[in-house]
């Protein structure tokens, strides 16, 4: 989570160390999701097969290379050699956490267990704003990425480590041997066949693409650049958005798991309270202070947070030995989202006149108004998918 926006608080360093244009910085960003969605075509098999400890071992070692890549990169091209390797190796890490909660806990406490990891891991997020914004004016964004990818070397470890514990160090195809063996080419025919599937798809690229694109870079830029805010104080209000994550997942799974509607009604109801508190930031009511940021941007975390269901929907389309590939592939989908929407509003943005690395706040309206639209479009295709195979 922590590299998957941790562009957004040092993108003024990146623009004058680097000389980039929003147009760069928008690719920059981009490049860790396009490599994280695309390794998340082959992910799902390889979990459903070889078993969530290896996989997430081996790709995790390889983040930690990516992220010493862009610590010691002078160029845009050899940091967008590190984006791309951070989010390779981060590819495995939501999916294969996933197919050990499907492998070992009963399936009513996935959406709970699932909502509790998020936002665990938005803690990641938590230190991607002040915390970054501070280390990064004491001892630059360099240093930070360097411990970074020393402590992402030490987590690889322990993954390894950790998942030897009876039931979890065997876990692979031989688990779900009692189930009838699915080949590639039948997953992909199981799948894609179903509507549902694209219908959850499209809610997630949109879910996440929105959120992560206002996270992960331009409402940070957005209120240093239009605002004045300082890289803290812009920190000072990102970092509610990972608080409301970090709050919203566990309460939409524990919401999901003990209420008598599907999964489908609650994960719907959230999203489009989601899409209503992206509706101020188009500029259509005029927003001072800090305080009303941060309200906004809570509100924003929190329902977006009802996002986790969208796994646990597609989960229970699928058998067991479909399951990791199945949410593997709603995730490549999802971080598509942020592949593509982070750079179209770079463009969208760069688009306007402008006068070098400021621009206009009409610019950012139009982007931040294009999501909101985008995100009821998606909500309405996903309220005709079904609740349950």
């Amino acid at each position: 989570m922590f590299y998957r926006v941790s562009n957004a608080i040092i993108a003024p360093h990146l623009v004058k160390d680097l000389n980039l244009n929003a147009e760069e910085l928008g690719i920059l960003g981009g490049a860790f999701f396009w490599s994280f969605a695309l390794f998340q075509i082959p992910m799902g098999p390889m979990l459903d097969r070889i078993g969530p400890r290896i996989i997430i071992t081996i790709f995790t070692f390889i983040g930690a290379s990516g992220a010493f890549v862009f610590a010691i990169g002078k160029s845009f091209i050899i940091l967008f050699f590190g984006r791309i390797l951070m989010g390779m190796g981060m590819a495995s890490v939501l999916m294969g956490s996933f197919k050990v909660l499907t492998l070992r806990f009963p399936s009513n406490r996935f959406s709970s267990l699932s909502g509790l990891l998020v936002s665990i891991g938005a803690f990641g997020n938590l230190l991607a704003a002040t915390p970054l914004a501070y280390l990064d004016h004491v001892i630059g964004w360099r240093i930070v990425f360097i411990f970074a990818s020393i402590i992402t070397t030490f987590f690889a470890f322990l993954i390894f480590w950790s998942l030897t514990e009876t039931g979890i160090a065997n876990m692979g195809s031989g688990t779900l041997s009692s189930q009838k063996k699915i080949g590639f080419f039948q997953s992909i025919q199981t799948i894609a066949g179903s509507l549902s599937f694209w219908q959850i798809s499209a809610a997630a690229f949109f879910r996440y693409g929105t959120f992560i694109s206002l996270q992960g870079l331009w409402l940070g830029f957005y209120l240093m650049d239009v605002k004045g805010y300082s890289s803290v104080q812009a920190g000072n209000v990102l970092i509610m958005l990972a608080i409301g994550q970090a709050v919203g997942s566990p309460v939409a799974g524990r919401l999901s798991d003990r209420a008598s509607c599907s999964i489908k009604t609650v994960a719907l109801l959230g999203l489009s309270l989601y899409c209503i508190s992206l509706f101020p930031m188009a500029g259509v009511f005029k927003i001072e202070g800090i305080f009303w940021y941060t309200v906004i941007c809570f509100c924003i975390g929190f329902f977006q947070g009802f996002g986790v269901l969208l796994y646990a929907h597609v989960k229970g389309l699928f058998p067991d030995n479909l399951s990791a590939t199945a949410m593997a592939w709603v995730n490549f989908f999802l971080i598509a989202g942020g592949a593509l929407i982070m750079p179209v509003i770079g463009n969208i943005i760069n688009y306007f006149p402008h006068t070098q690395q400021s621009y206009q706040p009409i610019a950012y309206h139009i982007s931040f108004l294009i999501c909101f639209l985008s995100m009821a479009g998606s909500l309405v295709f996903y309220a005709f998918s079904k609740t349950k195979s």
